[in-house]
């Protein structure tokens, strides 16, 4: 099989009134939920043009699934009771079926396509666990498991590090991939200043996207 199949992407999402709580103090509802959609689309987008044919979104609300849906997508109510479980029962799902699973942060603004196909390739053709670090808060913003390797995501402060334990521990072999777009997830108005200053029309961009949902 070439690098992109036997693979289904997984992108973990919440009701879009609990996004980005963080930037409420800059942006309403409305706009809040428009940046969420318009990140989201830019991942699936991202996931798509790598030639990752098999996705599903997790959790979120009507417009959420509605994206997911619409994109060519699997849209599934959360089953988990936080992140690392929600993660555990999909990821589990998807491996007993003999495929890889990789997780991929819905809030990356900047996600290409090449970033994606990157970290598939980076896996060696799906043989070992491939990570993508965040560039802040030591957190992890994708995760390829192969079936047949014992791995479950620990979401969270220091995810990257307690990957690399885990993986360790369990004499596994690890795959990094490093980019802006798997690097940079928007959290908080330091990173939206940021982001705006690498992307003047970011925000323009992310909006157009949200427009069509």
């Amino acid at each position: 099989m070439n690098e992109t199949t036997g693979l289904t992407a997984v992108i973990p999402m919440k009701p879009l009134i609990d996004g980005k709580s963080r930037l409420a103090s800059v942006f309403t509802d409305q706009q809040r939920g428009d940046l969420v959609i318009g990140m989201l689309t830019t991942v699936i987008n991202a996931v798509k043009g790598a030639g990752v044919e098999s996705f599903v979104i997790v959790g979120g609300d009507q417009r959420v699934a509605r994206v997911g849906e619409d994109t060519g997508g699997r849209w599934v109510p959360d089953p988990g009771v936080d992140l690392n479980d929600t993660l555990k029962t999909v990821f589990a799902e998807i491996l007993t079926s003999g495929q890889s699973a990789l997780f991929l942060a819905g809030d990356l603004p900047f996600l290409k396509a090449a970033d994606v196909y990157s970290l598939i390739r980076t896996s060696g053709n799906q043989k070992n666990i491939a990570l993508a670090p965040a560039k802040k808060d030591g957190g992890t913003n994708g995760i390829l498991v192969p079936p047949g390797v014992d791995f479950e995501p620990q979401m969270g402060q220091r995810s990257f590090a307690k990957h690399l334990s885990q993986a360790a521990t369990a004499e596994k072999s690890v795959a990094i991939e490093t980019s802006d777009g798997l690097g940079c997830d928007l959290d908080t108005t330091d990173d939206l200043n940021s982001y705006i200053y690498m992307e003047p029309g970011l925000l323009e961009r992310l909006y157009s996207q949200a427009a069509i949902y």
